[in-house]
């Protein structure tokens, strides 16, 4: 089966296009436009499992026909692209038909039987283009693991330990992602020291056209070998980043990498709750301070208020020392929720990380903070499956640092 799109705002010529897709058993006419955007955005919500043949004027009433060939070709390669001319286009015209190396066309009026006999030649020539591209594209992830890192207040390290464990799990594998859905400008460059050449708000703006070729041209690659896709230097208006582009993003990164770790910002944000709505496990990361703990304890309630598993939420005390006087039986008493793990608290090694653009489990990997989210990394590398013997080990490092505890057996 062959899925034809109409791209055509002549009703005359729009009848003998159907009629002559009709006549077809193999032919499906799956969507018809008038409007490119409208066009452009049932190519991207319609999965592509079929070879697919768009059929476009040049002429259109929202933006012309080689606006709308640019894109597709960047953004779907797998579809094969059938322009419908006028039949009075100039030079300039048909130059950019030979750069997009487009070879049939509909040229001018022409009967049912002409249109009958191209699409014929078109289909096969479609089904090679598809079956070549899907060859390409055999390495895509068939399954993927999205992690989302969370808090109910800012200041207690979250970006610190996103940055850190995609770091640590790309120890294990490349096939890592790391997406800032924070709303905060800036983070990414500076602990990874790097510069990013795109952003995500370029994501975000592309509206409807969210997909695997997108998204593989916007990631950036660190030098530890994972891509992250960062969120822009600079002060950005974030309109626009709702919580179905969101979903868009992150269910598209599913065919991209393995294992993706997203970085939120404030958490009743659309954002931060479509990453949470969208994620294998969430780590809601606070401190001992009561007011903080009592700000998890309610957006933890939501999270379950979601019907999100409570299994899939992983409680992490960072700064752990700090505020012993509340016992860890209070803690958990307070969230109404197991903690997994207490981090500790060394400012100066993690601000030097920092500074230096170089996380911690990479420039000293000895600290008891980067042994901690080192094991963290591999629980979320074997997506969180626990045994005995991995509970075993958990036990023998409860006392990687005085004061602190290590407590996966509870909520894993």
């Amino acid at each position: 089966m062959i899925e034809l799109f109409l791209l055509h705002d002549d009703e005359e010529r729009c009848q003998d296009i159907r009629y002559a897709i009709s006549q077809n058993p193999d032919f499906s006419l799956v969507n018809e436009s008038q409007k490119g955007r409208a066009s452009l955005l049932a190519l991207s919500s319609i999965p592509p499992g079929r070879p697919r043949i768009l059929i476009v004027r040049l002429t259109l009433q929202d933006m012309t026909g080689l606006e709308v060939i640019a894109q597709v070709k960047q953004r779907h390669p797998e579809v094969y692209i059938l322009p419908a001319l006028e039949g009075n286009e100039k030079g300039q015209v048909w130059q950019r038909l030979i750069q997009f190396g487009l070879n049939d066309f509909f040229n001018g009026p022409i009967s049912v039987e002409e249109i009958q006999t191209i699409l014929l030649t078109v289909a096969q020539k479609s089904q090679q283009q598809f079956e070549e591209i899907r060859a390409k594209s055999s390495g895509l992830v068939k399954e993927s693991f999205l992690i989302t890192v969370a808090s109910a207040r800012s200041g207690v390290g979250k970006t610190v330990f996103s940055t850190n464990l995609a770091s640590a799990m790309a120890k294990l594998t490349k096939s890592i992602a790391l997406i800032d859905c924070s709303l905060n400008p800036g983070d990414f460059p500076i602990m990874l020291d790097d510069v990013p050449r795109n952003t995500i708000m370029e994501a975000v703006n592309s509206g409807g056209g969210i997909d695997v070729e997108l998204l593989l041209n916007l990631l950036s690659t660190h030098k530890l070998g994972f891509r992250y896709l960062a969120s822009p230097s600079e002060d950005f208006d974030p309109k626009g980043f709702d919580y179905n582009i969101t979903m868009g993003i992150l269910q598209t990164m599913r065919s991209i990498a393995s294992h993706v770790v997203i970085d939120t910002g404030l958490c009743y944000s659309e954002p931060t709750i479509a990453a949470a709505d969208s994620s294998d496990l969430i780590f809601v990361i606070t401190t001992r301070d009561v007011t903080r703990l009592l700000s998890a304890q309610r957006f933890i309630k939501l999270l379950k208020e979601r019907e999100i598993a409570p299994s899939k939420i992983k409680v992490l005390i960072n700064q752990a020392e700090i505020g012993v006087e509340i016992s860890e039986s209070e803690i958990e008493t307070t969230l109404e929720h197991p903690v997994t793990a207490y981090i500790p608290s060394n400012p100066g090694p993690v601000t030097y990380s920092i500074n230096r653009g170089e996380p911690l489990v990479i420039s000293d990997p000895n600290e008891p903070i980067s042994q901690i989210i080192t094991r963290i990394a591999q629980l979320c590398y074997n997506r969180w499956q626990t045994d005995k013997s991995n509970r075993q080990d958990d036990k023998k490092t409860k006392n990687i640092f005085k004061k602190t505890t290590f407590g996966f057996g509870k909520s894993a």
